[in-house]
């Protein structure tokens, strides 16, 4: 997949070093949401001796983001994490080395334990940029946004509105990457940033730009918009009967007109809902034209907490085995299907498979790999203070693993 329209995934847990393989089986249970049922407390939320004392923060969110600098002199993939003392850091994929994640790679100092991360990268104008969102302690959105021309980290837009999430120590949160602005109704009414002379301040492309949602309280997210050459946010839309603790996942970078987004119902089922912007078409009832609409595909007992991300698998958090499976989904509007034998569940030969803590924050992408081939890349934390990478042969085979190394100061 193209790394400079990566979009990639979170949204949130926290969980023990100590609890990372035996907590999650007392506390699965399939129900409705409820901020206050122990499916949603986790790691030193339940206890404080759960804190992580070293390497990442039990409950990190996880999400990756490619940047490209001439000469290469940074790694082309980057992975966001929660340091245990809270900061965020990065490291990089470097000559296939991960490095960093020490002091100098630091990108916030104000998020909240357990906060999701959310990474959007694009490449335009021959600059490439990629913007950071995450919740501070004071519970409200906050955006970084940094590029290959200054490789500083700057304050987004999104700053100024003061987005303000649920209180809670599971929030869902997710920025999404939007590369077809065609008939959008969303962004009728954003305008460019202008100067005095009244001329446009920035070049924009109506191609690029990005979708935000937040839960605002326990089954409602609110749907944000920024364009490229936008200096504010615009909302959009609520999101009502949804689970604001888990993830939200999206597939907007597709050919043609329609894009999906992922959400978990208020009775843990993963929903896949679709829009078609091209007002060229008639609106009937079967297709609507710019509406979000539920498709028929539906999974059942994810977990209360899980994440979603789609790079050529859709990936969720099973409630009952904590495994966290992928979903082949044909994608066609409201023809939309899962492809049931080629699903896929992420293990290894090691004692508990490699299985998630439950409620995980995780990262998925896809890479080319050096046999010219393309292979499955996920991560998410198995102990609690790790993040631990688990790849795989596109077409099938045994997953391998590798726990980043992890800076303790």
């Amino acid at each position: 997949m193209n790394f400079s329209i990566i979009v990639l995934v979170l949204a949130f847990l926290a969980i023990g070093l100590a609890l990372g393989v035996g907590l999650g089986l007392g506390l699965r249970k399939h129900k409705s949401v409820s901020s206050s049922d122990t499916d949603f407390l986790a790691g030193g939320d339940l206890d404080p001796q759960f804190f992580s004392t070293r390497g990442a923060f039990n409950g990190s969110g996880i999400a990756l983001a490619s940047q490209s600098f001439q000469g290469d002199e940074q790694g082309s993939m980057v992975l966001y994490y929660q340091h245990y003392t809270g900061t965020i850091r990065f490291k990089q994929l470097r000559d296939g080395k991960w490095v960093g994640g020490t002091m100098s790679e630091i990108v916030a100092y104000d998020a909240k334990n357990g906060t999701p991360i959310s990474a959007v990268a694009y490449a335009l104008h021959n600059i490439s940029t990629w913007h950071i969102f995450y919740i501070n302690a004071e519970n409200q959105v906050r955006q970084k946004t940094n590029s290959n021309v200054t490789n500083i980290w700057q304050d987004g837009p999104v700053n100024k509105l003061n987005l303000t999430t649920m209180n809670s120590d599971s929030v869902g949160m997710q920025a999404c990457w939007y590369g077809n602005f065609y008939g959008d109704t969303d962004y009728k009414d954003l305008k460019p940033t202008v100067t005095s002379d009244g001329s446009n301040a920035t070049t924009y492309s109506t191609d690029v730009g990005m979708h935000l949602w937040y839960a605002v309280d326990p089954t409602t997210f609110q749907q944000y918009g920024w364009r490229d050459g936008f200096d504010h946010w615009e909302k959009q839309d609520n999101w009502t009967s949804m689970n604001g603790h888990a993830g939200v996942g999206c597939y907007t970078w597709g050919p043609g007109t329609v894009t999906y987004t992922m959400m978990v119902n208020s009775d843990n089922t993963l929903e896949i809902w679709w829009k078609d912007t091209n007002t060229s078409l008639p609106s009937t009832k079967e297709h609507p034209i710019n509406v979000w609409t539920n498709s028929s595909v539906a999974v059942n007992n994810v977990h209360p907490r899980t994440s979603l991300g789609y790079t050529t698998f859709l990936y969720a958090q099973d409630a009952e085995t904590l495994q966290l499976k992928g979903y082949n989904i044909s994608w066609h509007a409201e023809k939309t299907q899962i492809i049931a034998e080629n699903e896929l569940t992420v293990e290894v030969n090691i004692p508990n498979q490699g299985r998630p803590i439950q409620g995980s924050h995780f990262s998925v992408s896809a890479i080319n790999d050096q046999s010219g081939g393309e292979s499955l890349i996920v991560f998410y934390q198995t102990q609690g203070n790790d993040i631990t990478e688990f790849t795989r042969d596109l077409f099938g085979g045994m997953w391998s693993y590798l726990p980043l190394p992890m800076n303790d100061k």
